[in-house]
């Protein structure tokens, strides 16, 4: 007998421990860095050409640490998006429709460039 009611406290205290964790459950959450607004660049149709001003849509992004930009290609023919300081990020050759991201993980003023046209830059501010 007095097996049969220690099995019943301990089912009823588990069966109460249980209820009440379904009643007020943990929750635990994990930071999710996603795209703030803005965090897109377009390279513009027609960038190639020295006189448009907007080959990089917008020139300047400004964005939180921890940040993805993503550049998309939306003109006819192949770009790059490089970094003006040698190995921070290099897309190589991005071809139309095709888009390249990068995570902005530290604050700072991030130039870049297209390789094959080196007249189109842009700026990453990091902060």
């Amino acid at each position: 007998m007095e097996v049969i009611i220690s099995r019943l406290i301990i089912i009823t205290i588990i069966m109460m421990l249980a209820t009440g964790l379904l009643a007020n459950p943990i929750i635990i959450t994990t930071p999710v860095f996603s795209q703030e607004e803005g965090s897109s660049v377009s390279i513009a149709p027609g960038a190639a050409d020295p006189n448009n001003d907007l080959s990089f849509d917008p020139p300047q992004i400004n964005v939180p640490t921890g940040s993805i930009v993503s550049w998309t290609n939306a003109d006819s023919i192949q770009h790059t998006v490089t970094s003006d300081e040698q190995g921070l990020f290099d897309a190589g050759p991005i071809s139309p429709g095709d888009t390249f991201e990068n995570v902005f993980d530290s604050a700072g003023e991030f130039g870049y460039h297209c390789a094959i046209h080196p007249f189109m830059t842009g700026v990453v501010m990091v902060g």
